[in-house]
């Protein structure tokens, strides 16, 4: 049998044909699901907007194929993924200190989700999304943070609660690995470090195919799912741009996030330990990215 190392190099192959197909938005590897149960068999899978249905109805040039270098297909509907508006309800008030799960913003965003807190040498920072604190690349260094986020009622100077650190600028053009920045708190005494409903992050886990996850997000909360498609490729909306995003994972729950949720923390709910960060999603799916990557291309640590 085919282990994953080998099915994510067959992936990396045919991904580029697949992702030119119509109505493909991303693709990974999964295990096959058959008449809506998981099976051990290991899968090309292919994230689709909608299936259509029936087959016919595709164009021949735009129909995934059943197998690939030998190895089975599993088409997966995801809706539209994108990084939506936050929603009405959940977290949207004042918390001091404001530990993760809690509404954020920077003073020219929306609201998303404080995720954690992280370190760079003898400092303690804030980690989201960069389009949570930094504005989808508008942000300057020095900016002002709000807690709540500016959708939630935050307010420039009573509700600032740090400053824009850093962030990875976003590539419309290219290949992305992460959507993520930090922000420098007023006061250490501003943040804590629990997550709502979850607790205090205790250290790091890469991302497993099957294994049940949690997160604690700004608009529904605490939610539960399990990693379904890992060394995914998506195509994110931002706005009217797609973007596209590499070595991703995918929650394929309905309702395990929802907008506002952006920048919340995945975690193994038992050992607390966090596998990613979660940028985008749809009803249908959640994306979310491994928390090594993060850290590494922001190079702080938990």
């Amino acid at each position: 049998m085919r282990d994953l190392t080998e099915l994510v190099e067959i992936k990396r192959r045919a991904e580029r044909e697949l992702l030119a197909k119509g109505n493909v938005r991303g693709v990974g590897v999964g295990y096959k699901k058959v008449g809506g149960r998981v099976t051990p068999e290991l899968a090309i899978v292919v994230l689709v907007t909608r299936k259509i249905r029936p087959l016919e109805d595709v164009h021949p040039k735009d129909r995934v194929p059943p197998e690939i270098e030998g190895v089975r297909t599993d088409v997966v509907e995801v809706g539209l993924v994108r990084v939506p508006p936050p929603e009405e309800g959940g977290r949207r008030g004042r918390m001091r200190p404001a530990p993760g799960g809690c509404s954020i913003g920077h003073v020219r965003a929306t609201a998303g989700t404080l995720g954690c807190l992280v370190r760079r040498g003898s400092e303690r920072l804030i980690l989201s999304n960069n389009h949570v604190l930094a504005a989808t690349n508008l942000g300057a260094k020095g900016d002002y943070i709000l807690q709540p986020g500016p959708a939630d009622g935050g307010r420039v100077p009573e509700d600032g609660i740090a400053e824009l650190s850093d962030y990875v600028r976003i590539d419309f053009g290219g290949e992305n690995k992460v959507d993520a920045a930090l922000a420098r708190p007023f006061s250490p005494d501003l943040v804590a470090a629990e997550i709502l409903e979850v607790g205090e992050p205790t250290g790091l886990k890469e991302p497993e195919l099957g294994a049940e996850v949690v997160k604690s997000g700004r608009t529904t909360g605490l939610t539960r799912g399990t990693v379904d498609v890992v060394a995914a490729t998506v195509e994110v909306l931002y706005g009217l741009e797609r973007v596209r995003f590499v070595d991703q994972c995918v929650v394929a729950v309905p309702g395990f996030s929802a907008g506002g949720d952006s920048g919340a923390v995945v975690l193994l709910p038992e050992s607390k330990r966090a596998v990613g960060l979660l940028f985008a999603g749809s009803e249908e799916a959640t994306i979310f990215t491994p928390m090594g990557t993060v850290l590494g291309e922001l190079r702080v640590e938990l």
